[in-house]
């Protein structure tokens, strides 16, 4: 068996067992399939590539180390992708194990396999194309994830719609209505906050781009405007950062949460003057 040949197994071997270990991060188990594709082939990419340093180059430890960096950059160019559902990257938990499987396939192509003769070579050389179409395939399904992270957000937004029966500050407290609306061409999701009392607000939340963009007319007179941060938020709470505010600037809403709880849901908005938050609990829509 040609070094390049032993270099690919051990890749794909470790790549696999690499790609299962996300199983530990529960963030990321709905994409268990995804990642065990493009860890096995990250394996495969390393694999060959020290396979192919270890027929030009007879030493364990440059075939190490040429393995490590090799792992590094594939490892970093996975982590550059966000996570789909939250934006969130996973530096060291993917850089770590990947460069260190790389060394590990480094080592394995010294001391094992022989150096490859000239069919082997064409060998090789289709089996480098297959794994970088494999590559980028795991790239392209990547990229489409994350695209949809606004709109999977814009559509638990619009999930909302309808009248809501909700309590201030506490789950038994003051009784109020919130009402989610549809509209803009479904291009809008308005929340009107308090609805039919004095204090009445409204939210206005839109697409724009790979994000989710946020305004609140205040009853205090100002115009707070927030975006989705991505980072912080998950599959069951959103978080928007502030970004900036019109109108009267000495009161406002400096940012905000909104909680998915089963069929209840959790709005908090952080006041600019006072360390105690706005809550609204959302207890259930009318029938």
């Amino acid at each position: 068996m040609n070094k390049i040949l032993v270099g690919l197994i051990v890749g794909a071997v470790l790549g696999l067992i690499d790609g299962a270990t996300a199983w530990f991060t529960p963030q990321v188990r709905d994409q268990m399939l995804g990642i065990i594709i493009g860890s096995t082939v990250k394996g495969i990419i390393a694999g060959i590539a020290a396979g192919w340093f270890a027929r030009k180059v007879h030493s364990v430890p440059k075939g190490i180390a040429f393995g490590f960096v090799v792992g590094l950059l594939l490892a970093f160019a996975v982590a550059a992708m966000p996570d789909p559902n939250t934006g969130e990257h996973y530096w060291w938990q993917i850089m770590i194990p990947g460069s260190i499987l790389g060394g590990v396939i480094g080592w394995a192509t010294q001391r094992y396999g022989r150096p490859v003769g000239s069919r082997g070579a064409v060998t090789a050389v289709v089996m480098i194309a297959i794994a970088l179409c494999g590559v980028n395939a795991y790239a392209d399904h990547n990229e489409h994830a994350t695209k949809p992270v606004s709109s999977a957000v814009f559509e638990r937004l619009k999930s909302l719609e309808g009248t809501w029966d909700a309590t201030m500050m506490k789950p038994d407290g003051a009784k109020t209505t919130v009402i989610y609306r549809i509209t803009g061409q479904n291009s809008v999701v308005m929340e009107t906050m308090f609805a039919g009392t004095p204090h009445e607000m409204i939210n206005m939340y839109t697409v724009d781009g790979d994000t989710v963009l946020t305004t609140h007319y205040c009853a205090a007179g100002s115009q707070p405007s927030f975006r989705l941060n991505a980072s912080k938020s998950s599959a069951d709470e959103l978080v928007f950062d502030f970004v900036k505010v019109t109108g009267n600037m000495s009161r406002y809403i400096s940012s905000g949460r909104i909680r998915f709880d089963g069929g209840k849901v959790v709005e908090q908005w952080t006041l600019s003057d006072s360390p105690d938050p706005l809550i609204l609990y959302l207890h259930g829509k009318r029938e």
